[in-house]
């Protein structure tokens, strides 16, 4: 484990980890932490950033002078909240290594929007992409935590529209089951330095208050059925408590014919690929991710 491994996590443990939140206090904990990050962006030369605001996409774009592939990016939140600014450093860093462009989209959040209201708007943004003429082999879908969970609802809805799938997707420490193991929730509850069961739990109350929707692969990917969805990478930490969940995906995926690369790291946290280029383990991840990427061309 790194020094500022070891520094993120101290710090994420006393400003981010709570306990015994009820709703609106867990809403408003959550907007205020992803919405202040204390992120310095560091965007690499010959990217440029610029703001799309259409009925069918409302977001950023950053990209190369002229990309070769296109990646939509779904930032986390816990379904509540997040910022795109957030995920400057690693969207450039994408852009740059990829020579290509990554369009960061803004989707509606609960408690005010619901599941489905986030699935439905990051589809409309996979639709622009295509009607832009962004060729599906060339898309790339990617997010973390409750965007993780976002690109595995999206891959499963663009295979039942009938759509062109993209080339391949990532997920980094996917949020993806609104049934979670109890017992390795409270296993893993003293390790994760971000994230405590109890928030898992409370976030699953917001964003799915319709029991009866809890069950659809779209709400809790780790129930879908994977056949015919392009190959999948997984990153995860074994100390956070969504661990089970991106297990869970794997499992399915793989056994559904699904080509699957998994990634898997003691001593990190929750969507430490996000940190680059601060955090070692993010920069040599963030290679991998590209060479999966490159990979599947």
């Amino acid at each position: 484990m790194s020094l500022q491994a070891r520094i993120i996590k101290a710090f994420t443990r006393r400003t981010v980890k709570r306990n015994n939140l009820n709703e609106q206090q867990f809403v408003r904990h959550f907007r205020h932490v992803t919405n202040n990050s204390p992120s310095l962006n560091l965007i690499p030369r010959g990217i440029r950033l610029r703001q799309i605001n259409t009925s069918a996409f409302e977001g950023e774009c950053m990209s190369t002078e002229h990309p070769e592939v296109t990646v939509l990016y779904i930032h986390g939140g816990a379904y509540v909240g997040g910022i795109t600014k957030t995920y400057h450093n690693i969207a450039s860093r994408l852009a740059k290594k990829l020579n290509g462009e990554v369009f960061l989209v803004k989707y509606p959040f609960a408690p005010e929007h619901p599941y489905p209201a986030a699935v439905n708007r990051v589809l409309e943004a996979y639709q622009y992409l295509l009607n832009e003429g962004r060729k599906p082999e060339n898309i790339i879908i990617s997010g973390d935590s409750a965007g993780g969970g976002l690109t595995l609802a999206t891959l499963l809805n663009i295979r039942d529209q009938n759509l062109p799938g993209p080339r391949c997707a990532v997920a980094l420490s996917p949020g993806a089951s609104c049934f979670p193991d109890e017992a390795e929730l409270r296993r893993l509850d003293k390790s994760d330095a971000m994230l405590s069961a109890d928030m898992i739990k409370t976030a699953i109350e917001v964003y799915v208050p319709n029991k009866e929707d809890r069950s659809h692969p779209y709400a809790s990917p780790a129930l879908g059925d994977y056949t015919g969805i392009s190959p999948l990478m997984i990153l995860t930490s074994t100390e956070e408590v969504l661990y089970g969940d991106a297990k869970r995906v794997r499992e399915a995926a793989e056994k559904s014919g699904v080509e699957v690369e998994w990634i898997e790291r003691k001593g990190v946290f929750h969507v430490w690929p996000i940190m680059v280029p601060f955090l070692p383990e993010a920069n040599q991840d963030l290679k991998r991710i590209v060479s999966f990427i490159r990979s599947h061309a």
